[in-house]
């Protein structure tokens, strides 16, 4: 997940979730490029994935991009809780924006490696994840060149992250702690959207 190359959504996600090797993928864009057709398609011709692992990449990605794109700004939510990302969702969606959700790290990055898609205005992340914590995914997301100056806003239930984030010279628009009501939220997501990113408040 580390390249600095732009692919495609779908690819990434079959990428990030192990259903494919770069190699596979890098073979299945060389054919698309050079006979057209879906890249889903080719990848079953391959032999790579199967018609269910395609689906539900397909569905996974359908998520990631949220609703269909009108010209909205486009927010990406990283939260693995379902019910923290409907809340989210439709509060950030009831303000006017296009959301996307990204259950784990790897989804989150696969979005900002992707190149096919308008790429998030800001990303809204909860560093509790678990197994690569939220924290090292902004790591590797300021290591990416795609990812380096995208605004972040981190939303956490533990405030001693926010320590550990200042430690590392990870630099974040703001912190919030949950529980977060409507009103510091959308604060939050204005402001990081009109000023991009800074050392981060409490």
């Amino acid at each position: 997940m580390e390249r600095q190359h732009s692919g495609s959504l779908l690819g990434e996600v079959l990428l990030a979730a192990g259903a494919v090797t770069i190699e596979q993928l890098n073979e299945a864009l060389e054919r698309q490029t050079k006979n057209g057709g879906s890249l889903g398609q080719i990848l079953i011709e391959m032999g790579t994935v199967d018609p269910v692992r395609l689906h539900q990449a397909i569905r996974t990605q359908a998520r990631l991009r949220g609703r269909q794109d009108d010209g909205r700004t486009y927010i990406l939510v990283v939260d693995d809780d379902p019910e923290v990302d409907a809340v989210v969702r439709d509060i950030l969606e009831g303000a006017g924006y296009r959301v996307g959700i990204a259950q784990d790290g790897a989804e989150a990055l696969a979005v900002v490696l992707s190149g096919d898609d308008t790429p998030p205005a800001l990303l809204l992340l909860d560093v509790g994840l678990p197994g690569n914590n939220g924290v090292e995914i902004l790591s590797r997301l300021r290591s990416l060149e795609a990812g380096s100056e995208l605004p972040v806003v981190v939303v956490t239930g533990n405030p001693d992250w926010q320590a550990e984030i200042h430690d590392r010279g990870l630099a974040i628009s703001d912190f919030l702690t949950k529980p977060v009501n409507v009103r510091q939220l959308l604060q939050a997501v204005e402001s990081a959207l009109a000023g991009g990113q800074s050392g981060g408040r409490g």
